[in-house]
């Protein structure tokens, strides 16, 4: 114990000798601490943890649906009770969906907040207590319709509307203008499980006939929902899944009347549910995780490095306390001690500035209207992994300058002079080669972060098909009124009318989903197409929107062949149809459309016009997806309407104006998510400027800490060679040619800095195969600037030490020892 004390104490006097090597030392090694811990607390909240306050997590998994080849679908209530009630693999299972009320309390303006429609079960597979109240019945049926309208609140809705009153329990308040019993509070921090989105209330499925003015006889019939189960004990996923895939096919076999072919189910973890930010951020992970790495190994070599100099310039000390018999079990064990508070404080500081870190993808993350919920609290996973991150720097770094120590030779350490004389060039060629590693690494990131920047920006700067500026947009929740279809038919158009009464106003329409907008897109109708036979297996399923008069004008999509909608396309009129190019391009030879019908809904619909192709939702999806648009004045469709007002005014005196119109019409119905439509489109494309930013926070970083280890060991190189740059001046050599000799030195580095990190990009790149767009793994462009910007660090970290180096005054250099 007296020992390490000593250790201890020497350690501090050593590093006390050199705060400025300390400092850097512990700044660098918080950088990389705080990266890779930060991604730890990600993997933490998304994988291992994303819930606070529910019952043993990691046995959680998720249902989705597969639907024409394509993943990520919800699942119907049929196929959830099958499921519940058939598995042999889940203890319990729960179906949830993510939905916006309108919540009124004690005479106040209606508030839209998002919240959970549950099943009766759902809080008791969560293994959730309440802080107050209680929760919904467990075996409580979910089509006992309008028999248990309650409403249970989120802690911070309780707190921010109700001023935390506990007598709110048995209250009734106003949800979409029906009445609801507050029956519970839930416990802090819980904000259920759909993905990173905060919900702020509950509601059971069971209520969902209360929701709306006009609900169907069951309104689960054909409820889409996301479905939770859990994992008996000692249950694989692998079983799991399989058993899943078998009740799919077995369900398939049993409702052979809803045509299933190629419908099937999937089971997935946290990081892969396809609701919310979970999935958006879990394919995010490996890249971090290979960045922060990379980072964390630069950063490692680097302070090995810097300490190998350090033993080095101490060699002398070394050899002199070995030779008067110091033990050198016992002078690796100081060498040590002093790596380990330095891997200590980096690891200390790094951990709190993850603190912070964290919380900065709050900001990178588009939000869509909804509050964000992550369980981003450090538990002990992450103070576990704080300390084998410590443990792992101390002897990474630790171990090069301890063999350096224990290799030096008592005499010839004790007769060398204070500097190096020339001849060393195997200690060159190992400085060389240490340096050109660590530009390798700065490469591999380089070029990441390089090709996932032109995948940015080739899918920003691709074409929309539309035009998003100088337009506002807004959203109306018809049900949530309590309107009837035709209420909100009455309403829609008369809103329109007042709008386009506005000065300045030169557009308006509406839409069940606008373009690159979040809501609204991807549902399919079932239809079919006279004289067209499909082949075996084919699904004759097309995904529909349902649009008012004169939105591809207003929108800013120019129809390559017909016309647009016009008000007169009523239930009185002729039903009519647009569809996209790739639509007509699959069903009519040649694309000729324009005349023939389609039938939908047992109608027969003329189609009146072809749209060119345009982004409809995902700005990286080049596939010809077949559209179908149906006037939603000719259907029962628009309970959910979207509103584009295009203008001559300013944003902030255009949402104004619509806000005052809404109201004027109904003041419980307030215009929603009113925003431009260029901000609606820069949230989509925030998906996937979101790697290409973060690839670049992490480039940054390690080009930083690659300048700092260049320049630190030149600078050592420098001091160690003054003499042999003493006495080639003192032969003769110019200051010019020693101020080349030390920056051409750096040459051989960049050289073995390129090509170690191209051969160390062939197998980084392919992790981001799947994540490019319009830009191939070897792209040349990338490659070439990464390899400048390389060129540019070195430069710039060797010009101090060089010109050091060329100002050395050869006579006083030769008399020092």
């Amino acid at each position: 114990m007296n020992g390490l004390i000593h250790d201890l104490r020497y350690a501090l006097r050593q590093l006390r000798r050199a705060p400025g090597f300390a400092a850097t030392a512990v700044l660098t090694l918080a950088l990389a601490v705080a990266a890779l811990t930060t991604v730890a607390t990600w993997t933490n909240a998304v994988l291992f943890n994303p819930w606070s306050r529910v019952e043993k997590p990691r046995d959680l998994r998720f249902l989705s649906a597969t639907v024409l080849g394509s993943t990520g679908y919800s699942v119907g209530y049929g196929q959830f009770e099958f499921v519940r009630k058939q598995s042999r693999s889940f203890s319990d299972a729960a179906a949830f969906n993510l939905i916006q009320i309108s919540l009124a309390a004690d005479d106040a303006e209606a508030r839209a907040i998002w919240a959970g429609e549950v099943s009766s079960g759902y809080f008791r597979l969560l293994g959730v207590e309440p802080q107050l109240g209680r929760f919904f019945d467990p075996d409580a049926s979910d089509r006992a319709y309008g028999q248990h309208d309650e409403i249970i609140l989120s802690d911070a809705l309780w707190r921010s509307r109700f001023n935390a009153d506990p007598a709110v329990v048995g209250r009734s308040i106003s949800v979409n203008r029906h009445q609801f019993t507050v029956i519970g509070v839930a416990p802090t921090h819980f904000a259920g499980v759909y993905g990173g989105v905060a919900e702020s209330a509950w509601i059971p499925l069971s209520a969902t006939r209360s929701l709306s003015a006009d609900p169907p006889a069951d309104p689960l019939a054909r409820f889409g929902l996301q479905v939770v189960v859990r994992l008996r004990p000692a249950v694989s996923d692998a079983l799991a899944t399989a058993e899943v895939h078998q009740l799919a096919r077995r369900f398939a076999v049993q409702h052979s009347d809803e045509n299933l072919n190629g419908w099937d189910l999937n089971l997935n973890d946290a990081a892969h549910f396809t609701r919310g930010y979970f999935d958006m951020i879990g394919e995010q992970l490996p890249v971090l995780y290979g960045a922060s790495l990379l980072l964390m190994l630069l950063v490692a070599v680097n302070i090995s490095s810097l300490l190998g100099q350090r033993a080095a310039r101490n060699r002398r000390e070394v050899a002199i306390r070995t030779a008067l018999g110091a033990p050198l079990r016992r002078i690796a064990a100081q060498i040590l001690m002093e790596t380990s508070l330095l891997a200590a404080a980096g690891a200390f500081f790094g951990w709190l500035a993850s603190l912070g870190l964290s919380r900065v993808l709050y900001v990178l993350l588009p939000s869509f209207g909804a509050a964000l919920a992550f369980n981003l609290d450090p538990g002990p996973r992450i103070f576990f992994f704080i300390a084998t991150l410590a443990t792992l720097l101390t002897l990474t770094c630790g171990m090069m300058p301890v063999l350096q120590s224990l290799r030096a030779s008592q005499k010839d350490a004790i007769n060398a002079g204070g500097a190096a004389v020339v001849g060393a060039g195997r200690k060159q060629f190992a400085r060389r080669t240490v340096l050109g590693m660590q530009l390798a690494l700065c490469f591999v990131v380089l070029v990441c972060s390089g090709l996932m920047t032109r995948t940015a920006f080739n899918i920003i700067t691709r074409p929309l098909g539309f035009n998003r500026a100088n337009c506002m947009t807004a959203e109306i929740h018809f049900t949530r009124s309590a309107y009837t279809a035709d209420q909100a038919r009455v309403f829609r158009q008369t809103l329109a009318d007042r709008l386009r009464a506005l000065p300045g106003i030169t557009g308006v329409t509406y839409s069940s989903h606008l373009p690159m907008s979040d809501e609204g897109s991807g549902n399919t109708q079932a239809f079919s197409v006279p004289g067209y036979t499909p082949t075996k297996g084919e699904e004759m399923d097309v995904v529909t929107d349902f649009e008012g008069p004169r939105f591809f004008r207003t929108i800013g999509i120019a129809l390559l062949r017909g016309r647009d909608f016009m008000a007169s396309d009523t239930t009185q009129s002729t039903p009519v149809a647009i569809v996209n190019e790739a639509m007509a391009l699959k069903y009519w030879p040649r694309g000729d459309a324009l005349g023939r019908s389609i039938v939908y809904n047992k109608k027969s619909w003329q189609i009146v016009g072809i749209v060119p192709p345009f982004i409809y939702h995902d700005p990286a999806d080049t596939g010809p997806m077949p559209l179908l648009f149906l006037p939603m004045e000719q259907t029962h469709e628009g309970s959910y309407t979207q509103f584009a007002v295009r203008s001559q005014l300013s944003s902030s005196a255009l949402a104004s104006g619509m806000r005052q119109v809404a109201a004027s019409l109904d003041r419980a119905l307030p215009l929603e998510n009113l925003e431009s439509y260029g901000e609606v489109v820069d949230q989509m494309f925030q998906i996937y400027r979101l790697p290409a930013e973060l690839l670049i926070v992490y480039a940054i970083a390690s080009l930083i800490v690659a300048m700092l280890g260049l320049y630190a060991v030149m600078s050592y190189a420098v001091v160690e060679r003054s003499r042999e740059f003493a006495l080639r001046m003192a032969l003769g050599s110019t200051r010019a040619s020693i101020f080349r000799l030390v920056l051409g030195g750096n040459a051989a580095v960049l050289m073995i800095g390129l090509v170690a990190g191209s051969l160390g990009c062939y197998g980084a790149v392919r992790l981001l195969r799947s994540m490019l767009f319009g830009v191939t793994l070897s792209d040349p462009l990338t490659y070439c600037a990464s390899a400048a910007v390389l060129v540019v660090t070195i430069l710039f970290s060797g010009l101090a030490p060089a010109r050091r180096a060329a100002s050395i005054d050869p006579m006083q250099s030769l008399r020092t020892e």
